[in-house]
């Protein structure tokens, strides 16, 4: 399949993800975290071990959410870092 070679311009626009939506994705889990602090917090004295071990999970959920954002940020920027050096060269 040979066609029409593809040259680049320099004004395609390509779409990609949004750090806005992964740092409310984050947001939210850190919210929802809290609340259940809140909650446990509001009880004093009686706290069950299902509620520990749904504090464990949200807070491995965050940590996993946490860990994602952060290196697919990271990733994104080592992409754009290189596309810059061979910009350069």
């Amino acid at each position: 399949m040979s066609g029409p070679p593809v040259i680049f311009a320099g004004n395609q626009v390509q779409s990609g993800f949004s750090v806005k939506d992964l740092f409310s994705i984050v947001n939210n889990a850190t919210v929802s975290a809290k609340t259940k602090l809140l909650e446990i917090q509001s009880r004093r004295s009686s706290i069950s071990i299902g509620d520990m071990f749904e504090m464990q999970m949200l807070m491995n959920h965050l940590s996993q959410l946490s860990e994602m954002s952060t290196n697919v940020v990271a990733a994104s920027n080592n992409a754009i870092s290189s596309m810059a050096r061979n910009v350069k060269g």
